[in-house]
């Protein structure tokens, strides 16, 4: 039998490789399509994440040649950093210029300048993407979810402890070395470390005692943000200097153009010298003495067991604040036709009694800042909820018992393979294939219940693409929220971290990739999301 430790490191592992080669399947597609500067950076995100785990672990994953598959996604991601580094110039071009009073000729000739690049960047990743190179790192992604376990190749003991030591040692021997006369290449290093720190950190979440991972990732990435904005500015600087050799040489070389580049190369290098001033209270803040003993007891060599803490994507449970809430995540109990304008839409009758079911945690989602529509699947109906999340164990619960055991309420959409619903139902069958797939439980985050909070009349509302589709009021609900609980517990019990999505208001409809979508509850939460 397994240590525990290992089952639940060896479990981890799974799951997060699993994700990253599924999330890298579902971006290629988008990529091809030109669907937006993030899904480039998500798609390189999932193959560093990959080729992270594969260099830290060093031989105890169950894969042929890791090794190779490694060099293969540093490849490929490194393919894309071009396109990448052009992107993000453009987005943050309007804040480089600021009341800059160019003649309107000169930026325009930027941008087209801008434009050119990004074409040949993006024809360039495109052949690339199309090598035979790049087909057989796309199957061999394909293996790690078939990863299992119980595989031959594991290490024999449990080894977390010693990989995230390992990464956090020399994030912090590197860190203690930065001066402020250290060159930009010392910082870029060191955030290529921090990189693959954060992404073993995120690996390991579930193996792991929340409360001090948390913090750390909380400061480790506020460390990250200092010194990815410090590399961002240095490259944009060499992208402008190559433009300015460029338009020096032509025979056309315009005066007005030159000072527009010279402009913005001077505001960069005030923005470089601005945020490299904010390194050393960072990394203080990530690695204080009271931290570096947080980080000895969190990197021990037997960790603290936690209880599974993921869903579907590395979905946690947090609040409003961005804080985590140490619950695991559990199943969401849904509760169909609980509006009887819903029902009428859809042409069903109102049923005597809540008509519940149940999501798996593997469909529990983050909602913002996206959410993915399962692919060749037909078509996908949203229907927004008010979501509530267990804080304590009920069964055969009373109402005041009910309310106390209320953690948070958020906001949850109940995605629904429509035509397959239709399809088993006119066959009498269960409805689990179109409403539990993975992904099917976009949840928000959550809002502490208040003492003095009415549920009987919270409103929510849906709007997708400006239009407003779905508006409620829980005191049209035909079971209201306490009420539906106790019903509830008297079936099945309701553990800390289960959610319980309950009912849907009319409106109703298709979602489409590209939809920005605008979820509210009564004033509590707002989320806006973009569906891919």
């Amino acid at each position: 039998m397994l240590h525990p430790a290992l089952q639940r490191e060896r479990s981890a592992v799974v799951a997060y490789l699993s994700t990253c080669a599924q999330r890298w399947r579902e971006l290629l597609p988008l990529l091809v399509d030109d669907a937006g500067v993030e899904v480039l950076h998500d798609l390189r995100v999932q193959l560093r994440r990959v080729r992270s785990a594969l260099r830290a672990l060093d031989g105890a994953l169950p894969v042929p040649e890791a090794a190779s598959l490694a060099v293969e996604c540093q490849w490929l991601a490194g393919r894309g950093s071009g396109l990448r580094d052009v992107d993000v110039f453009l987005q943050r071009l309007d804040d480089y210029r600021g009341g800059d009073p160019d003649d309107g000729v000169s930026l325009a000739r930027l941008h087209k300048a801008l434009a050119r690049r990004r074409r040949r960047e993006r024809r360039a990743l495109l052949a690339s993407l199309g090598t035979g190179r790049a087909r057989r790192l796309q199957e061999r992604l394909g293996t790690l979810a078939d990863l299992a376990v119980d595989a031959p190749g594991w290490a024999g003991e449990p080894f977390a402890g010693a990989v995230l030591r390992r990464a956090y040692r020399r994030v912090r021997r590197l860190g203690r070395r930065i001066t402020p006369e250290s060159p930009a290449e010392d910082l870029h290093e060191l955030r290529k470390r921090c990189k693959r720190l954060r992404y073993l950190l995120e690996m390991y979440a579930a193996a792991f005692d929340a409360t001090e991972l948390t913090d750390t990732l909380r400061r480790l990435r506020k460390l990250q943000k200092v010194l990815g904005d410090f590399q961002d500015f240095h490259t944009h600087a060499a992208l402008l200097r190559e433009l300015r050799v460029e338009w020096a040489s032509a025979p056309s070389a315009a005066v007005a153009s030159l000072a527009l580049i010279d402009r913005l190369l001077g505001g960069l290098a005030d923005r470089a010298t601005a945020v490299r001033s904010q390194f050393a209270s960072r990394f203080a803040q990530f690695d204080g003495r009271k931290r570096h003993a947080a980080h000895q007891r969190l990197f021990a060599s037997d960790p603290a067991l936690a209880p599974p803490m993921l869903g579907s994507g590395g979905y946690c449970h947090g609040w409003l604040t961005g804080r985590r809430i140490p619950l695991p995540v559990g199943k969401v109990v849904c509760v169909g036709r609980n509006y009887a304008a819903h029902a009428a839409e859809l042409g069903n009758p109102v049923p005597a009694v809540p008509l519940l079911f149940i999501k798996p945690a593997s469909a529990v989602v983050d909602m913002a800042p996206w959410f993915c529509l399962p692919v060749d699947r037909g078509t996908v109906h949203h229907e927004l909820e008010i979501a509530v999340l267990i804080g304590r164990r009920l069964c055969h619960a009373e109402p005041d018992e009910v309310r106390a055991a209320i953690a948070g309420l958020g906001l949850g959409l109940d995605l629904t393979l429509r035509e397959v619903q239709d399809r088993l139902k006119s066959q009498a069958h269960p409805w689990e294939i179109a409403k539990g797939f993975d992904g099917a439980c976009p949840l928000s985050a959550f809002a502490p219940l208040s003492p003095d909070m009415d549920l009987g009349r919270l409103e929510l509302s849906l709007g997708v693409n400006g239009t407003r589709r779905q508006r409620g009021n829980s005191a049209q609900m035909l079971m209201p929220i306490v009420d539906l609980l106790c019903y509830t517990t008297r079936h099945f019990s309701l553990w800390p971290g289960d959610v319980v999505l309950t009912g849907t208001p009319a409106g109703v409809a298709a979602l489409a990739r590209g939809d920005r979508v605008l979820a509210e509850l009564d004033g509590l939460l707002s989320v806006d999301a973009v569906v891919l």
